[in-house]
């Protein structure tokens, strides 16, 4: 009798579920195909079920005037069932569906939540937190989801044919591929040490697997073993410099541990010994040097779809945890943590662009490009500034659209050469098939920051925040950057367009529908986002705040 009291005079604590409805529905989508891949052959009795429970919060949402999430939960309600009896023959095509769906879905409910949820009076955006603290929506948040699930939507009509080609075309990769995209999602958004550290787990441990997919390739198992061993370290780090940070202010809150850090409430040392051991941590996931080791080996041995994946996604997650920490956390210790991220930016921005000097394999420049672009956006970053946040933001979502697309070229050609892509296979490449090498050829251009692409863009945003926040030598750096750069991204445009092929190729080159769905699909975003930027440059400046 008591207990029941107790239970009707216990409050219940009210969650806004709009704030994170697009990890909701790319969750659901994760469990569903796990539920469908233990199912077997009664799919039917696992579809119909999800199927009913979508519609039915469907049409209670929609009768509850929440018009976008309610159609949203509606018509991925529907697919899930409709998808069992009409890909029935062909069951190999449920998952890719499903997923492609579920994210676009989530991209929905990403943009319902900028018009919508952030919408205030006049030109003001409405931020916050949710879930006592332990979620924020704001634009680092709106950003990260634009970009993961954007990179993620991408990914899945790239690798259809390339899996099954490499005989790993197997059920659990698209939910591990959802809940990967979940883990980056709610990286972005997490407010509270807790939540950013097990939001990291979750990214982590799905990419450990997708890694190692191929369970015949010695090279895969190789990558996933190097990424595991060293991802656990750098999680080891990074949980003890959360749990010094707890210790020495009494809060898991970012807001709250950066007011007391800013009002001298805690020790000095012990909060900048937090400091570099987070920096530790977090510059292994965004691979600043000098914690850039794993990167060129992990590239060149995982699945190459999911080595476009990481580069894009796991690159614009880590830094949104980079910019919550640092902004908001960190922010009391600015003096400090500016010239060190300045340091790390040199070094990245220079050893990626001279060790990419001295590679033969596509993949592994691509990797010390990865680690040079890394710098770039740490540029940003350093400049502590509104305008560096939105910056970075831009420049993010702009590099995860160009590297995806070249990742996407890469693949075309290693479908026919089934195994590693040396320089000399880009020979005569642009006789050959001028689109795939167009496509790459723009790609490439957009990296090297050349006017007319996103990437130049991107590049012009970080050095102009940088020259702002009197970081001039640090812009210089860049641009000597991306002269280096330049070199190894115009050779490679040389061998495909200058040069005679070294002999007939075995076969022609494959491009299934899908892949070039998603190869069009990011030669558009970058021309599109390089030639009429403003659309989105204008949203980066307009939710260049961070929620406390």
């Amino acid at each position: 009798m008591m207990l029941a009291q107790t239970l009707v005079m216990t409050e219940t604590p009210a969650i806004a579920w709009s704030w994170f409805a697009p990890e909701l529905l790319v969750a659901a989508a994760a469990l569903h195909l796990l539920l469908l891949a233990v199912a077997g052959r009664r799919r039917a009795w696992v579809a119909v079920p999800v199927g009913i429970v979508g519609v039915t919060t469907g049409a209670f949402l929609v009768a509850a005037d929440m018009l976008v999430p309610g159609v949203v939960a509606l018509a991925a309600g529907a697919f899930s069932a409709a998808s069992v009896f009409g890909f029935g023959l062909r069951p190999s095509l449920i998952g890719p569906w499903t997923a492609a769906v579920s994210l676009l879905g989530a991209l929905v409910l990403t943009a319902w939540q900028y018009l919508d949820v952030m919408a205030g009076p006049g030109d003001t955006l409405q931020v916050g937190l949710a879930l006592e603290g332990a979620l924020a929506l704001d634009g680092i948040a709106l950003f990260t989801r634009l970009t993961v699930y954007g990179a993620a939507l991408l990914t899945i009509p790239m690798g259809a044919g390339y899996l099954s080609d490499r005989g790993i075309n197997r059920p659990e990769f698209e939910p591990l591929l959802l809940l990967s995209t979940v883990g980056m999602a709610l990286l972005g958004a997490a407010s509270d040490l807790i939540t950013l550290f097990v939001a990291l787990e979750i990214l982590s441990i799905a990419l450990y697997v997708l890694v190692s997919l191929a369970r015949r390739d010695r090279r895969s198992q190789e990558s996933g073993v190097k990424y595991f061993v060293m991802g656990a370290v750098a999680s080891a780090i990074l949980l003890y410099g959360m749990a010094l940070l707890y210790v020495t202010t009494g809060s898991i809150e970012l807001g709250i541990i950066a007011d007391r850090i800013r009002l001298l409430a805690v020790p000095d040392q012990p909060a900048v010994l937090a400091l570099a051991l987070v920096t530790v941590g977090i510059g292994f996931k965004v691979a600043l040097a000098p914690f850039q080791a794993w990167t060129p080996d992990v590239y060149q041995g995982a699945p190459t779809n999911v080595t476009g994946f990481m580069a894009a996604a796991t690159k614009a997650a880590g830094f949104a945890a980079v910019l919550r920490l640092y902004l908001l956390t960190f922010g009391g210790l600015s003096d400090l943590w500016v010239p060190i991220l300045a340091v790390l930016a040199t070094a990245s921005m220079l050893y990626g662009a001279l060790a990419a000097l001295v590679q033969r394999d596509v993949k592994r420049i691509l990797a010390y490009s990865s680690i040079a672009h890394a710098g770039y956006a740490a540029i940003g970053v350093a400049s502590a500034s509104n305008e560096g946040l939105s910056a970075t933001l831009w420049y993010l979502l702009t590099y995860a659209v160009t590297t995806i697309t070249a990742f996407g070229a890469v693949l075309a050609i290693e479908r026919r050469r089934r195994g590693e892509v040396a320089l000399v296979d880009l020979r005569g490449l642009g006789r050959e098939s001028p689109v795939l090498a167009g496509v790459f050829a723009v790609a490439l251009l957009s990296l090297a920051g050349i006017p007319g692409t996103a990437g130049f863009v991107g590049k012009l945003q970080v050095f102009t925040a940088g020259v702002g926040a009197g970081l001039e030598w640090l812009v210089v750096v860049g641009v000597a950057s991306s002269v280096i750069a330049a070199f190894f991204y115009l050779r490679l445009m040389g061998l495909m367009f200058l040069e005679e092929p070294t002999a007939e190729p075995a076969e022609p080159l494959r491009l299934s529908d899908g892949l070039s769905l998603a190869l069009a699909s990011g030669f558009a975003l970058i021309v599109s986002l390089g030639v009429y930027p403003a659309l989105v440059l204008d949203m980066a400046d307009r939710v260049a705040f961070v929620a406390r």
